[in-house]
């Protein structure tokens, strides 16, 4: 059956998929063929071979698997996040999300699905992610959830470590207060100040200050509501 032309308005959109299994990879292409939305530009089963044909081509689409033969779903994602910073990521996996969920979420997937989901799961999935938008199943954000919560509990079981100095940082920090203001407010230099905020930060194993902002906020030691 020959392939209907999209419309002018219709956005076509231009697809790599990286996935191991033959079968499950060419049962995909042929649902996507079927589609005048879709362009399938690349398929392979090695992820460095995708690597490649998504930096040489640029698509705007990513359908990825987590395992493959060559490297992981997850190197393939770091690899990418800074050669293609637009493109669309899709994970099709039958991988235990819990295990990945705030990795895959930190490399910018805007979407999770599961092998054994309903066929018309998958199209829902890759309609949603080339349009722009995000699809998580509810075992994945249950996952991501939980993982998010052990880790904010990492953090705060950490409080215990912090010096009366570094909870003074923390606080200022939560005000938007710089190092130099830092070193002012507590009569340090501003050299101190940021080493105190090195460690603190080390501690509490966050690397910005919003993951300092919330712990302050956890721990009742700010409420930013309280700011004029």
């Amino acid at each position: 059956m020959p392939r209907s032309t999209p419309s002018c308005t219709e956005a076509v959109h231009r697809v790599v998929m990286i996935e191991d299994q033959t079968v499950v990879r060419e049962l995909v292409l042929e649902m996507l063929a079927a589609d005048p939305k879709y362009n399938v530009i690349g398929a392979t089963a090695e992820g460095s071979v995708g690597i490649q044909i998504t930096e040489e081509h640029q698509p705007d689409l990513l359908i990825l698997d987590i395992t493959l033969p060559d490297i992981s779903g997850v190197e393939v994602l770091h690899r990418l996040r800074y050669s293609a910073p637009d493109l669309k990521i899709l994970i099709f996996t039958g991988k235990e999300e819990k295990y990945i969920a705030r990795g895959l979420m930190r490399d910018g997937v805007r979407g999770f699905i599961r092998k054994n989901s309903r066929l018309s799961e998958l199209r829902q999935a890759v309609d949603t992610v080339a349009a722009g938008g995000t699809w998580f199943n509810a075992e994945f954000n249950h996952a991501l959830i939980g993982a998010l919560k052990n880790r904010e509990a990492k953090i705060d079981q950490m409080a215990i470590t912090l010096t009366d100095r570094e909870r003074s940082i923390a606080i200022l920090l939560a005000q938007s207060y710089s190092s130099k203001e830092v070193g002012t407010a507590l009569n340090i230099s501003t050299k101190t100040a940021e080493n105190h905020r090195t460690n603190l930060m080390r501690k509490l194993g966050v690397h910005d200050v919003a993951g300092v902002i919330r712990f302050v906020i956890r721990q009742g030691l700010y409420d930013p509501n309280n700011d004029a």
